[in-house]
């Protein structure tokens, strides 16, 4: 039994994907549970096969009137699968004051990572 009063939020994980940090509990931000929300990352998840990642928070920190922020890149890798020094690129950020939306939009970027930010 964990000591946590709420458990993780489930999430839909393709294949391929590693989710190296998880603090996304299931609860909804408010004046009594922003501590749960307050950790510099809340996901951050990769795919090393195609170099798809992604990062959020929530922001700003300890406001219950906040938003998530869910920022997508995507990363090059050389050869012998080292990541290429200025390899990395943007994709763009996305906000949103609704959890359920913040899932399905982490989701969708998993399962078709080239679509980045389109609907």
């Amino acid at each position: 039994m964990n000591d946590f009063p709420y458990l993780l939020q489930p999430l839909r994980v393709p294949g391929g994907w590693t989710i190296s940090v998880n603090t996304l509990f299931e609860v909804e931000p408010g004046p009594d549970t922003m501590q749960w929300f307050s950790s510099a990352l809340l996901l951050w998840g990769h795919c090393r096969d195609s170099g798809y990642c992604f990062n959020s928070h929530f922001e700003p920190e300890d406001d219950p009137d906040g938003e998530f922020v869910l920022e997508l890149g995507k990363v090059s890798y050389d050869r012998h699968g080292k990541a290429v020094k200025g390899g990395e690129v943007f994709l763009g950020d996305y906000r949103t004051r609704s959890k359920a939306d913040f899932v399905a939009r982490v989701e969708q970027f998993m399962a078709r990572p080239a679509r980045g930010l389109a609907a």
